[in-house]
């Protein structure tokens, strides 16, 4: 009984910080079961691909923040978030720490979605949001910054972002529309101490909503210009075992564009695997 009561304390006391590594490594299990049971674990628990965003699976661009492709990228990302994570979340308290991470993280996103056709999953979108609010730290009062923290923090988002940049396969858009993210979020919130409703953040918090809105919108138009886009989908669907999601999606696409034979087609060939 003793041992449970130590157990309940010590979980009642974890930061949020460390609810959320825990929450990563648990998908990251999860994914690895998937994988195993289907082959396609990121895909099934929500990567971002921007076809099935398109045609309306936008909570991908939430559950793709919680996915990682391997155990370096989880632990890279987990051990930033955990160096990141406390000081933010000491500064501006528990609520605002996950507003800054969970709406950062989807800004991140929505950037990607607009500007980077690959698939991608990792919580670097979040956690640049935290470095952003980092950066916002500085801007308040540079002088205590430094006595604070020194000059490491800024050199370690300098760095992430040289790494992203010469590193292939790095999505660099979400790590910049974390940054941004974050930096106006923690603007919209303030310290811990400070209300969130105040007439001089109002037009900081419509710039941060934009910031989340518009690359969302222009992404979907971006997306549902293309044709394929229902090919896309269905393959992806089909991929993933779901045939008659697949073929559904194809049947959409023939009525948008009736005058392509290969909706048909393709229509044709996925009922003989039915």
């Amino acid at each position: 009984m003793a041992n449970l009561n130590y157990y309940k304390h010590k979980l009642k006391n974890l930061t949020y910080t460390e609810w959320l590594i825990g929450i990563n490594v648990l998908m990251f299990i999860l994914t690895q079961i998937a994988d195993m049971m289907t082959g396609n674990g990121l895909l099934l628990l929500g990567s971002k691909v921007n076809a099935l965003i398109g045609l309306g699976e936008f909570w991908r661009l939430f559950t793709a923040m919680f996915l990682h492709s391997d155990i370096l990228h989880l632990l890279f990302n987990m051990m930033a978030l955990y160096i990141i994570g406390r000081d933010i979340e000491r500064f501006y308290g528990k609520t605002k720490f996950l507003i800054i991470y969970f709406v950062s993280g989807l800004i991140g996103s929505g950037a990607s979605f607009l500007l980077v056709p690959e698939n991608s999953v990792g919580a670097s979108g979040a956690i640049f949001g935290l470095m952003g609010a980092n950066l916002f730290l500085y801007k308040l009062n540079p002088t205590v910054y430094k006595r604070l923290f020194g000059t490491d923090l800024i050199f370690l988002v300098a760095i992430n972002l040289l790494i992203g940049l010469v590193r292939p396969n790095i999505d660099m858009a979400g790590h910049i529309g974390g940054l941004i993210g974050g930096f106006f979020l923690a603007y919209s919130v303030g310290l811990s101490h400070e209300k969130i409703i105040h007439l001089k953040r109002l037009p900081v918090q419509i710039i941060s909503v934009l910031l989340l809105v518009i690359p969302i919108i222009f992404g979907t138009l971006k997306v549902q210009s293309d044709p394929e886009i229902f090919i896309h989908g269905a393959a992806y669907y089909y991929q993933d075992g779901h045939i008659d999601k697949a073929i559904k999606t194809l049947e959409k696409g023939q009525n948008k564009y009736p005058d392509q034979s290969i909706y048909q087609e393709l229509i044709d060939e996925l009922k003989q695997d039915i």
